[in-house]
């Protein structure tokens, strides 16, 4: 018959094994589902980069002067709100206002004898016709007397030789034949007298016609030579616009000033001189750089990211969402520039403004934590191993 005090052993062995059990049990559950987690929860990877920062979709415009000189007025203001072709800053062109009313005067001198010119050159033209319709009106009576003359002067040569024949006959007298023949030379006369006059006016109209087209042709030389000197002014007006323009500098687009160089009224500043930028107006974006290494194979458009602003907490302003929109294919200055799509969300207190700098962390993976050890595993192995070098160096065949 056993004793009290083994059944009491007994008792405890019991209890021992089953809390051992109970224990265990937990233990395996928690191995287990240690092990799916390993095995198939996914850990997002990210790619992060400081060097980043919010711009327009349009990049800025630079506000410089083509041309030195000195400021006379500065309208620009930070952060002012400017539209397309208003001026921001003018210099000092007293000099080419001057040269260019001179300039101006020069043209309208030139233009004044161009019309005066013309006029003449319209009214030589018309007394040149004139001429010509007078001179013709007065060759056609002239040849008309001398077709008259001639036909008289055939008529009497026609009598005169009748009365010739008849005096030979003793039919007439020889003085009714002196007299015909005297009247054929009046006829003959008359015509030759019509014949140097008609030769007589056209040489006087040729003459006439032709000094008229050589004044004509002086006139329209002298206005040629005048229209050329008005188009040289009428050049050096417009490069006198261009110059004086140049000197007034307006902002190239719509938008808001965000810099201003520090000039002021007086100040000399030189041709090419930067003085500020116009920003355009327009949404925003986040431009990021990353390494070649973090980029390359690992960004890609339309993966999700977060910006964060620097000097805004995240916990008390929140994350910007974003999108990966492009991505640069070659390095620049050694790093890839990666181009953003911020989503801000209506509400938020952080401000979304050109140029505030940014932290931005891109989604690039999600994997098993399996796979982060493995690849943590094989880049150990990937190390090349050092070889060591003996102390007195030279290798195995070394003295």
């Amino acid at each position: 018959m056993a004793s009290p005090f083994s059944r009491t052993l007994r008792s405890l062995e019991a209890d021992g094994h089953r809390r051992w059990l109970l224990g265990l049990v937990p233990a395996i559950l928690f191995l287990g589902a240690w092990a799916v987690w390993f095995l198939f929860a996914k850990v997002v990877l990210y790619e992060v980069t400081d060097v980043a920062r919010l711009a327009t979709e349009r990049e800025p415009h630079p506000i410089a002067t083509p041309v030195g000189g000195r400021v006379s007025a500065v309208r620009a203001v930070l952060g002012q709100r400017v539209k397309a072709g208003e001026i921001l800053v003018e210099l000092e062109g007293e000099e080419q206002r001057a040269r260019l009313d001179e300039a101006r005067a020069g043209r309208a001198a030139f233009f004044g004898q161009i019309e005066a010119l013309r006029r003449q050159i319209a009214s030589g033209g018309e007394g040149l016709a004139e001429q010509r319709r007078g001179s013709g009106s007065a060759l056609a009576e002239t040849r008309a007397l001398l077709a008259e003359a001639e036909a008289a002067a055939r008529s009497a040569d026609q009598e005169a030789a009748r009365q010739e024949r008849l005096l030979a006959e003793g039919l007439v007298s020889p003085a009714e034949a002196e007299r015909a023949r005297s009247v054929a030379e009046q006829r003959r006369a008359a015509a030759e007298s019509q014949r140097r006059a008609l030769d007589r006016l056209g040489s006087s109209e040729r003459t006439g016609a032709s000094d008229r087209r050589a004044d004509l042709d002086e006139l329209e030389r002298d206005l040629a030579l005048l229209e050329g000197q008005a188009e040289t002014a009428d050049a050096t007006v417009r490069r006198l616009q261009r110059d004086l323009e140049l000197r007034t500098i307006r902002s190239p687009v719509a938008g808001r000033v965000g810099q201003v160089a520090p000039v002021s009224v007086g100040s000399v500043i030189g041709p090419g001189a930067l003085l500020g930028r116009v920003v355009p107006e327009g949404g925003l974006r986040v431009i990021a750089e990353f390494s070649p290494a973090e980029a390359l194979g690992r960004i890609r458009p339309n993966q999700r990211a977060r910006v964060r602003l620097v000097g805004f907490p995240s916990i008390q302003f929140g994350d910007l969402a974003a999108t990966v929109a492009r991505v640069a294919s070659e390095p620049r200055g050694g790093s890839i520039r990666v181009e953003l799509d911020a989503h801000p969300i209506r509400g938020s207190r952080l401000p979304f403004q050109h140029g505030l700098p940014a932290t931005v962390e891109v989604e690039v993976e999600r994997v098993s934590p399996a796979v982060l050890v493995l690849r943590t595993v094989g880049k150990v192995f990937e190390r090349p191993a050092v070889a060591a070098v003996p102390a007195g160096g030279g290798g195995p065949f070394g003295s």
